[in-house]
């Protein structure tokens, strides 16, 4: 049986429920993969040019946990999967740094940056949510049919569960959302809640935690589909 090794892009904590329920997620899915499947956590501070040259890895999971202890290696990490069409998957925090590499590299914004960690920056690509989604709930609109969340989800209105309190500052994100860079699903406000970058193999992210809704029973359809995507030759 082939072996397909993914890396977990993260500082992994046995105290963050959510890094759990990313593991237990991963478990939950192994019955469903045609191959055999290992799944690694990378500490960020292992992340630099030199790993990304040389990686074993067929796909890379951005995970939750920001701000991280190397945050200059995950955007490398990012943006060298960008470049490299290289299987991508970023969630909560992921999908935050996904978003800011995207606005710093293509977008021109060169001073992009997190709130969370420069919250002084004249540049807030990621802010302050205005309404926490710490352990929340929320309704979650899919608005583009062409896109991976309805293709795999079937349907335009899922209960996206967070653990967060920033989101795309929705001062840019009109600017943002330009093809082929797409948000393709907004809270009921409108404020962004996933992306996926169309013209790349596999990059994309959802601010909402999809192992938060996962069982043996019924592993979650979308982190199922990025771990079959790793498997396929590009």
């Amino acid at each position: 049986m082939k072996r397909i090794h993914v890396g977990l892009i993260g500082d992994f904590s046995a105290n963050k429920h959510t890094h759990v329920a990313l593991n237990d997620c991963i478990e939950h899915c192994r019955k469903k993969l045609h191959f055999e499947l290992v799944a690694e956590w990378v500490p960020t501070k292992e992340v630099n040019s030199f790993f990304l040259a040389d990686n074993p890895y067929k796909g890379f999971w951005f995970t939750p946990g920001s701000p991280y202890l190397n945050d200059d290696g995950v955007y490398e990490a990012i943006r060298w999967s960008r470049e490299n069409n290289f299987p991508a998957m970023g969630t909560c925090g992921g999908f935050q740094y996904m978003v800011i590499e995207y606005a710093q590299h293509v977008i021109g914004i060169k001073n992009a940056a997190h709130e969370e960690s420069d919250p002084n920056a004249e540049q807030l690509i990621v802010s302050k949510l205005s309404c926490s989604l710490k352990g929340q709930q929320e309704e979650v609109h899919i608005t583009d049919l062409d896109s991976w969340l309805y293709k795999i989800l079937q349907t335009n209105k899922i209960t996206g569960h967070f653990n967060c309190n920033y989101g795309v500052n929705p001062v840019h994100q009109r600017m943002i959302n330009q093809y082929p860079f797409v948000f393709t699903a907004f809270s009921p406000t409108g404020e962004a809640r996933a992306f996926e970058l169309k013209a790349h193999r596999f990059y994309r992210g959802t601010l909402f935690q999809p192992p938060l809704v996962s069982s043996f029973e019924q592993p979650n359809p979308l982190v199922l589909d990025f771990l079959h995507e790793c498997s396929f030759d590009a």
